[in-house]
C-alpha cells in the first residue's frame, strides 16, 4: 500500500472500528448490568412487599391455619410462585400446590426469606415472581433462588434488553460510517496539497523552476507549500542571476580578449609593429583581465563565506586620508575638488586593511567616474550607534554631486555587473564590479552598506564597520 491518502484512510478506519466497537461493548456491559440490577431493585421491593403483608397475616391470626386461602392477596401476578413455610420447617401453603403439608428439606428448600413478627422469626416464604426469583436458599425442582436475588429476565424483558443493544450497535456503525466519510474528506484535503507539492518538485527537477504551487490553505501544510513555493521563486531568481552572471563575464572577458587578439593578429600580419605603444596595448588588457578574474575570485570567496580576513588594529582615518590623497592626480585631471570630514579621536578599528582599502578605492574611483568637471567628492568619517544592535561603529561615506542614480535603481547598484543606465556604461571604465566587492568585503567585517540618491543631485555611498573587536572571527 504505497499511497498516503489509502494509509491514512485504512489508519483512520481501524480507528474508527476499534473505537465504535469499544464503545458499543461497553455500552452494552453496561446497559445489562444497570438493567439486571433495576430489575434487582424491584424484585427486593415486592419481596419486601410480600414479607410485610405475610408478617401482619400471621400478627393479626396468630398462625399460618388459613394463609393458603390468602395467597393470592399477596401475589402481583399469577405467574408468581410463592411457597410459605412455618417455624417447624412444613409447608403451611403453596400458590402451587405442589408441596401443601410437605418438609421443606425434603423437597429442596432451605434459606429462604423470613418472616419476623415482634422481634421472632415465625416462618420463611420462597418467591419466583413472574420469572423473578427473590430470597435466599434453592427450589427443589424450581431452579435456584440463592443468597441475594438474582434476577432472571423473562421475555419481554429480553427483548427489550436485546432491542436496546441493537440499537447501540447500530448507531455505531451509522457513527462509524459518519466519521470514516468525514475522514475521507479531510484525508483527501491533506493529500491533495501533498500531490501537489511532489509535482511541483518533478517540475523543479525537470527544470521548470518557475513553477509555483497554488494553495489556498491555512494550515501547516499550506505553510510547506508557500515555503516551496518561496523556495522555487528563490531558485528561479539565482538561476536567472546565474545565467546573466555567466553572459556578463563572457561579454567582459571578450573584450579585452578582443583588444589582444587583433593587436597580435595585426603584428603578426605585419599591419602593426610590434612597437612600445602596442606592447603597452596588450599590458594593459591583460591586466584588466588579471584584475576582471581576481575580482570575480574574491566575491566568490566572500560570498560562500570563505574570505579569509587578516586582521589588525588600524586607523581608518588615516587609511581614508591616504586613499584620498592617492586619488588627487586623478581628481585634477577631472578639474573634481576632493575633500575630506575627519572626526577626531576615532578608535581603531580590527579589520583587515587591505579589504578596507579596496573598499575606499572603488568608491571614491566610483565618484569621480560620475562627477562631471568642476565638481565636488566629499569622504567624511564619523562615529554613532547603530540603531540594529546599539553597539558603537564607524561610519564612512562618499558623496558626490554627479548625475545621482535613479530610484528605481538603488536596489541593485551593488549587485555584480550592474549599470544604472547609458552614463555607466563599461566605456567609463567599470566593469560593474566594484560596487558588488565594496558590499561583500564590508559584510566580510560584520558591516553594512546602503546609497543615498536623488536624480541630478548626485549620490552619497556609506559603509558601516563595528568597532568592538569580534573575538569569533
Amino acid at each position: 500500500m504505497r499511497s498516503l491518502r489509502w494509509k491514512l484512510g485504512g489508519a483512520l478506519l481501524l480507528m474508527v472500528v476499534v473505537s465504535v466497537g469499544l464503545m458499543a461493548y461497553l455500552a452494552n456491559l453496561s446497559t445489562s448490568r444497570e438493567f439486571r440490577q433495576y430489575l434487582s431493585s424491584g424484585d427486593m421491593m415486592y419481596t419486601g412487599a410480600v414479607a410485610d403483608g405475610l408478617g401482619q397475616f400471621y400478627a393479626r391470626w396468630g398462625d399460618w391455619s388459613d394463609v393458603q386461602k390468602e395467597l393470592d392477596s399477596f401475589l402481583m401476578s399469577r405467574q408468581d410462585h410463592l411457597v410459605v413455610v412455618d417455624s417447624s420447617g412444613i409447608v403451611a401453603a403453596d400458590s402451587a400446590g405442589q408441596w401443601l403439608g410437605e418438609k421443606a428439606n425434603e423437597v429442596g428448600l432451605s434459606g429462604g426469606t423470613p418472616v419476623v413478627v415482634s422481634g421472632r422469626e415465625v416462618g420463611e416464604f420462597y418467591l419466583a415472581a413472574g420469572g423473578l426469583t427473590a430470597g435466599r436458599g434453592r427450589w427443589g425442582t424450581g431452579g435456584m433462588m440463592g443468597g441475594m436475588m438474582t434476577p432472571v429476565m423473562d421475555t419481554a424483558e429480553q427483548d427489550f434488553l436485546s432491542r436496546v443493544n441493537s440499537s447501540l450497535w447500530i448507531t455505531g456503525l451509522v457513527a462509524a460510517a459518519a466519521a470514516l466519510l468525514v475522514g475521507l474528506v479531510l484525508t483527501r484535503q491533506i493529500t491533495r496539497p501533498i500531490k501537489a507539492l511532489t509535482e511541483g518538485a518533478r517540475k523543479i527537477a525537470s527544470g521548470d523552476l518557475g513553477y509555483q504551487v497554488r494553495t489556498s490553505a491555512r494550515d501547516e501544510v499550506g505553510d510547506l507549500a508557500r515555503s516551496f513555493n518561496a523556495m522555487a521563486a528563490h531558485l528561479d531568481q539565482s538561476e536567472q542571476t546565474r545565467r546573466r552572471l555567466t553572459a556578463d563575464i563572457a561579454h567582459e572577458l571578450r573584450t579585452p580578449l578582443t583588444v589582444i587578439e587583433g593587436t597580435v593578429d595585426g603584428i603578426l600580419d605585419g599591419v602593426f609593429q610590434p612597437d612600445h605603444g602596442r606592447l603597452t596595448s596588450i599590458k594593459e588588457q591583460t591586466g584588466l583581465l588579471t584584475r576582471l578574474i581576481g575580482d570575480l575570485r574574491d566575491l566568490s570567496l566572500a560570498e560562500s563565506g570563505q574570505l579569509k580576513l587578516e586582521r589588525c588594529a588600524t586607523d581608518l582615518g588615516e587609511l581614508v586620508r591616504r586613499k584620498l590623497s592617492q586619488s588627487e592626480a586623478a581628481a585634477r585631471k577631472k578639474d573634481i575638488k576632493l575633500e575630506l570630514e575627519l572626526t577626531p579621536e576615532l578608535p581603531p578599528l580590527y579589520i583587515d586593511p587591505a579589504r578596507i582599502e579596496q573598499v575606499v578605492t572603488n568608491l571614491i574611483s566610483n565618484a569621480l567616474r560620475h562627477t562631471p568637471g568642476g565638481g565636488n567628492i566629499t569622504v567624511s568619517l564619523t562615529g554613532d550607534i547603530a540603531r540594529e544592535t546599539g553597539k558603537r561603529r564607524l561610519v564612512v561615506s562618499v558623496r558626490d554631486n554627479g548625475e545621482g542614480i535613479a530610484p528605481e535603481h538603488l536596489p541593485n547598484v551593488f549587485e555584480r555587473f550592474y549599470r544604472a543606465g547609458d552614463s555607466r556604461s563599461r566605456g567609463e571604465g567599470g566593469a560593474g564590479l566594484g560596487l558588488a566587492i565594496v558590499k561583500q568585503m564590508v559584510q566580510a567585517h560584520g558591516g553594512q552598506v546602503w546609497v543615498e540618491s536623488q536624480p541630478g543631485r548626485g549620490s552619497t555611498f556609506y559603509f558601516s564597520l563595528p568597532v568592538e573587536r569580534n573575538e569569533s572571527e
